[in-house]
């Protein structure tokens, strides 16, 4: 059973998302950095990627929502399975 999430979840989840950011980032820059120079170009993209995501997680930061009132739809249930989804069943 599914829990309704808490308010400091999104907070939790966005640190989580900057600790995996941040941990793929340096691992990937050592692994191109043991090729030595042919690695470099390789480094400096896995910086710009990282540096995107650190830009774009400060942006989710400083966002704050409109409204207290979720989107319409908007459940935490279990999806209900090919059967009820928009098209029908997989046999349709």
């Amino acid at each position: 059973m599914q829990e309704e999430p808490r308010g400091d979840e999104p907070l939790q989840g966005l640190v989580s998302y900057e600790q995996l950011v941040n941990t793929f980032a340096e691992q990937a820059k050592a692994f191109w950095r043991s090729w030595g120079q042919p690695g470099e170009p390789m480094v400096r993209g896995v910086e710009a990627w990282a540096q995107m995501h650190r830009s774009y997680i400060q942006w989710l930061r400083q966002t704050k929502p409109t409204s207290g009132m979720p989107l319409p739809g908007l459940t935490f249930d279990p999806w209900p399975g090919p059967g009820d989804s928009e098209g029908g069943g997989w046999d349709r």
